[in-house]
């Protein structure tokens, strides 16, 4: 058995997304999971926006920041740019072997697969779990309690290994083959 803490203390970094809603149940199950993450010794990546970053960013004062400002598209920010920051943070993680954490808010849009290219088809947080998922990184979701909200072609890749401190449900994709009764 391997605690959350050691678990996520085995990458060299983190980076985090989820819900920009301040409000969401998305935060609240980010605010209860960061405090296992205490003593996490690694680099910590996150974006810019409200919600889960915002949290993430009060935890981590020295994390590295992906701002959607340095993505403007035809020399401005657009929506366009939210991928391509969501796209820089999640290709970083990957780089480096971390493991991404993603809270997202609800269900996975049905057009959301695998791939090397960000498409979140209106989701952010999903986009960015596919987008790693595609890339060989190791994602860990975490949702409210019940079945992965996912479609097929994603939620194959993923398995159920515990509870999350928020009470929801911890859902792993692993690069390397890992042996885990977690938490």
């Amino acid at each position: 058995m391997v605690s959350l803490a050691s678990f996520v203390g085995s990458f060299p970094c983190v980076a985090f997304s989820g819900s920009r809603v301040g409000s969401s149940s998305a935060v609240a199950s980010c605010r209860s999971f960061l405090p296992v993450l205490g003593g996490f010794g690694g680099a910590v990546g996150v974006g810019c926006a409200s919600g889960v970053d915002a949290s993430v960013r009060l935890a981590f004062p020295s994390a590295s920041v992906f701002s959607v400002s340095s993505f403007p598209v035809g020399g401005r920010v657009c929506r366009a740019s939210f991928a391509l920051r969501s796209s820089a943070l999640v290709s970083w993680c990957a780089s480096s072997g971390g493991l991404l954490v993603a809270f997202p808010l609800g269900a996975c849009p049905a057009g959301v697969a695998p791939s090397s290219s960000f498409r979140g088809c209106g989701s952010g947080s999903w986009g960015s779990v596919a987008l790693a998922v595609g890339l060989g990184c190791s994602v860990l979701v975490v949702v409210p309690a019940g079945a992965f909200p996912a479609p097929p072609a994603l939620a194959c890749r993923f398995r159920f290994v515990g509870s999350a401190p928020c009470g929801g449900s911890l859902w792993l994709s692993a690069v390397a083959p890992v042996q885990l009764a977690l938490f």
